[in-house]
């Protein structure tokens, strides 16, 4: 069976005064092993994020840094902020997916990213807003990246529910979270703490966990698999 083409949205970062866009390689290792062909894009306009989602299967929006509050009509109090025009690909991407009726899957900053898109605020700190801390490389003590954090409780009747049952362990690398569900979105996931942490909508799934750091796990590899199943079938 020929693989699908998944699309990843890129970050950025600054090597030697020049733009580098890039991927971690834990995204390009976990859709390799779900049995697709990862690759990283970039959109600058929304023609070019058209024919980035007429020619692949799919599309994965990546983890990264804050989104900007001005996305949802709120002044910048603790946001860490990406680049802009990276943070333009990434609403432009995720509108011709969505536009396109193909699957999408979004990480940690990726379900912030669809929550911002269709202008719902987010929580800005978590740890001002309940005191917890949802970042394990900041605990204590702190946390291997490739360990599991804390327990998340799954909704019945979605996908995450079929895959994880009602309870499940996560890892955690975020500071901010939804502060409401998108509309026409189901949320599908919380944590201990009651925050977002899964929501879903016809082919779109977002977790705000990274299930690609634990993809030795069969039950977090599971959510690419159905991912990649699903482009499969685009």
């Amino acid at each position: 069976m020929k693989k699908p083409l998944i699309a990843m949205s890129v970050r950025m970062t600054e090597f030697w005064n020049s733009r580098q866009l890039y991927n971690g390689q834990t995204y390009y290792d976990y859709i390799l092993k779900a049995g697709g062909i990862p690759a990283s894009v970039y959109a600058d306009t929304e023609e070019t994020a058209q024919q980035i989602a007429d020619r692949y299967s799919g599309l994965v929006l990546t983890g990264g840094e804050d989104c900007d509050p001005a996305l949802y009509g709120e002044e910048n109090t603790h946001s860490d902020i990406i680049d802009p025009a990276v943070e333009k690909s990434d609403i432009l991407l995720y509108r011709a997916f969505v536009k396109a009726g193909k699957p999408i899957l979004a990480i940690c900053r990726g379900i912030q990213l669809i929550a911002a898109a269709e202008g719902c605020s987010l929580i800005q700190d978590i740890p001002e807003y309940n005191g917890n801390q949802h970042n394990q490389r900041q605990m204590d003590p702190p946390l291997d990246s490739y360990a599991f954090a804390h327990e998340n409780t799954f909704v019945k009747g979605t996908h995450l529910h079929a895959v994880f049952s009602d309870s499940y362990r996560v890892n955690t690398f975020h500071h901010q979270a939804l502060r409401v569900c998108p509309p026409g979105y189901t949320v599908s996931s919380y944590s201990y703490d009651g925050l977002i942490e899964g929501i879903e909508k016809d082919r779109i799934t977002g977790v705000q966990w990274h299930p690609e750091r634990l993809a030795y796990d069969p039950k977090h590899l599971k959510i690419a698999q159905d991912f990649i199943r699903d482009c499969s079938d685009s």
